[in-house]
């Protein structure tokens, strides 16, 4: 009677995602798959005066302390030196990483704090790469759009941080829309002569509550005088004017209707 040897399982690396990673680990490896092959190459693109240092600086340790992690996630390879001038250990990119760099370009950042660096790196790597922007940008927008209309309607704000928050969140609205309206503008355009209203009752105002409906919008005014005036727009003008509780507008009555100007 003969015996069977007993079967063993091989243990599979797991399947790794740009989670996985640190931010600098995601950009060096970004940079090797671009065609960065040393440690040298990417310092200096993450040094202050680098195309990438612009947004975010990596010091030279770290970023070699980056590559080490890579290595160690078995992502990047060290190849034989370069042959000719300084000798430089040449890195590789596994089809692993290539696959993560593609997912961690085509995501949306999750925080708002994050569109000042990781955000602002993923568009300079699309554009190195000659991939388009836009869609990374309209994917942003819906992913920030209920988060910046609730930062963006609360009642008067008081408190720093709150007030922090919802300046920082119509600061991304803002970059996000003039990001995408510049993509959409024709390379020449004549600025249009300004217009002037024919309507005579102009009354300044101070915003003190946004209200978003599905298509409409409720936005309410008080008057210096303390009288309060509401405004029923569409809710595509509100956020076109990216109003806001405490902003100073123009209250414009025409017959019935009520408009709003924004200076």
């Amino acid at each position: 009677m003969t015996q069977q040897a007993p079967s063993r399982t091989v243990a599979r690396a797991p399947r790794l995602g740009f989670g996985d990673l640190s931010l600098g680990e995601r950009v060096c490896l970004a940079l090797i798959v671009e065609g960065v092959d040393h440690g040298w190459g990417i310092g200096s693109e993450l040094a202050p005066d680098g195309d990438l240092g612009r947004v975010w600086t990596l010091s030279r340790p770290l970023t070699y302390r980056a590559i080490e992690q890579l290595e160690s996630k078995d992502i990047v390879r060290r190849q034989g030196p370069r042959r000719g001038g300084r000798e430089r250990t040449l890195l590789s990119c596994a089809a692993q990483g290539r696959r993560i760099v593609e997912e961690w370009l085509e995501a949306p950042v999750e925080h708002l704090r994050d569109v000042r660096t990781e955000l602002l790196l993923k568009l300079l790597l699309r554009r190195r790469r000659g991939l388009a922007t836009e869609p990374l940008l309209e994917a942003q927008q819906r992913a920030f759009s209920e988060h910046i209309d609730t930062l963006t309607t609360v009642g008067h704000a008081v408190d720093p941080v709150d007030l922090w928050r919802r300046e920082s969140a119509r600061a991304v609205r803002r970059f996000l829309d003039a990001a995408l309206a510049t993509l959409s503008q024709p390379a020449h355009t004549e600025e249009l002569p300004l217009m002037r209203l024919s309507a005579r009752n102009q009354l300044r105002a101070r915003i003190t509550s946004v209200a978003h409906g599905g298509v409409m919008s409720t936005v309410k005014t008080v008057l210096p005088d303390g009288q309060t005036v509401t405004a029923v727009i569409t809710r595509e003008s509100a956020q076109d004017l990216d109003l806001a509780p405490d902003d100073d507008v123009l209250v414009i009555v025409k017959s019935t209707e009520v408009m709003l100007a924004k200076p």
